[in-house]
């Protein structure tokens, strides 16, 4: 990709806009193949994971806040319906976040899911009636904001959640779909980071249903940016840089040269063959996996299921199930290779020869 400034017109911009002059001026054609081909595949993960958190308790409570509060039907809810473009970013993303099942990228201090971006720039995209290659270039630019920003400046040592680095890489996606010029994009993006700087208590302690919604929450307010920004409206101009900004405040200073990025950032990141939930998370899913709970004789919930994609037999380890469960939620790393259950639980210890997961 060319450097598309000169150092003294570099100098002139503030980072924000040296950013949104990254955004408008990448093209699909500085997309490789293997970007192009891992685009692909995580969308269709990411698609996965949402269909199979369709029937997920607090999906169905937001569904029906949605309907309550109503919204324009401009574009498409994943599962049936449509609404505004901000509610349907808040929603598809929460479906493909809520199952703890999308992409990751693992960076020296941070982690984090670049496919929370997909519903958003889903919805920009049909709003605006792009193109696949249009929806993929600006899902790619997403992807490269959230994933070099998680290099440079963690927030994670700091209380603040990875969220934060995802309001600049929604609204720069978004801003992409929409066709804002730089101006707009710059807008676009310093509105959403200084509104969305979440902290990382979502992520420690006993979770909640919020462990599943804080980024579709911030994919919600950063979509709802980039529409302000389409309107006309301003952002601090000096987000990254300046007096309280994130460096500031959050981060402490980095350098990111944005005239030097690529869009090959998707390459890094992965898809997990199993989902990563710390813990349990009053949740009630799995992408491919559906049990019924049983009763032993003496009482006791047991559980037997099957990998329906993997075609796989896997037994779940019934201390996980809560009380009103339909469906498995695996704890961290759950289902290693060995089969163990990754909580080590006192119901069933690693060591002990009874160990259901053990088989």
């Amino acid at each position: 990709m060319k450097n598309f400034w000169t150092e003294e017109k570099r100098g002139d911009m503030t980072q924000v806009e040296q950013l949104a002059a990254f955004v408008v001026r990448t093209r699909y054609e500085d997309l490789s193949e293997e970007a192009r081909q891992q685009l692909k595949i995580r969308i269709i993960d990411a698609l996965g994971c949402a269909i199979g958190a369709l029937e997920g308790p607090p999906l169905n409570m937001l569904r029906v806040q949605l309907e309550d509060f109503g919204g324009k039907p401009l574009v498409t809810l994943i599962g049936g319906g449509k609404t505004a473009p901000d509610r349907a970013a808040l929603y598809n993303s929460a479906l493909v976040r809520y199952l703890d099942y999308n992409d990751s990228y693992i960076a020296k201090n941070e982690t984090c899911h670049p496919s929370d971006n997909f519903g958003s720039v889903l919805a920009s995209s049909e709003y605006a009636q792009k193109s696949g290659k249009e929806f993929l270039t600006a899902l790619a630019l997403a992807y490269q904001v959230q994933c070099r920003l998680s290099d440079v400046a963690p927030v994670r040592a700091k209380g603040f959640d990875h969220t934060t680095q995802g309001a600049y890489a929604v609204a720069a996606g978004v801003a992409r779909a929409l066709g804002l010029d730089q101006k707009g994009v710059a807008n676009a993006v310093a509105m959403s980071g200084t509104a969305y700087n979440a902290l990382r208590v979502t992520r420690t302690g006993s979770l909640s249903n919020w462990k599943g919604l804080a980024y579709p929450n911030t994919a919600f307010g950063a979509t709802h940016a980039a529409f302000l920004a389409m309107r006309g409206m301003t952002g601090p101009p000096e987000v990254f840089e300046g007096n309280k900004g994130l460096m500031d405040a959050i981060s402490g200073p980095f350098e990111l040269d944005w005239a030097q990025e690529n869009l090959e950032a998707v390459r890094r990141t992965s898809v997990k063959k199993y989902n990563a939930a710390r813990k349990r998370l009053n949740a009630s899913g799995s992408r491919f996996l559906m049990s019924r709970i049983t009763l032993s004789a003496e009482g006791k919930r047991e559980t037997s299921s099957r990998c329906v994609a993997r075609k796989r037999p896997i037994t779940v380890c019934p201390t996980w199930w809560p009380s009103r469960s339909w469906m498995a939620t695996f704890p961290q790393r759950s289902m290693r290779q060995n089969g163990l259950c990754g909580r080590m639980c006192r119901a069933c210890s690693a060591g002990s020869p009874s160990n259901p997961m053990r088989r």
